[in-house]
């Protein structure tokens, strides 16, 4: 079995301009947090999506998957991971983190 572990956040209206390509939450978010899960042993894959809400806020789903969950807690301790998610926290919305088991 493997397993999926979500990280879910809204960028506010007035800042979905830091979601194109080039700007640090674009890179952070697209690219550097896959380097860090491809960097992890036990990564499997990985992905970002965004849907822009009613309001003109962007929520933003990163999903990456792992075949244990001991490669999750690795993967979670990564300093560069931990400052995405205080960041996010502290200049964006509060992330929800979900951790999913995949079935069948």
């Amino acid at each position: 079995m493997s397993f999926v572990r979500t990280m879910s956040f809204t960028v506010p209206a007035e800042r979905t301009q830091e979601l194109e390509p080039g700007h640090n939450l674009y890179l952070a978010a697209v690219h550097g947090t896959k380097i860090a899960a491809q960097n992890t042993p036990g990564f499997h894959r990985g992905g970002v999506w965004m849907q822009r809400l009613p309001d003109g806020s962007i929520k933003v789903l990163m999903y990456s998957q792992w075949y244990d969950l001991d490669n999750i807690e690795n993967y979670s301790s990564i300093p560069m991971v931990r400052d995405f998610e205080k960041d996010v926290s502290t200049y964006l919305s509060t992330p929800v983190i979900d951790v999913f088991e995949v079935m069948g």
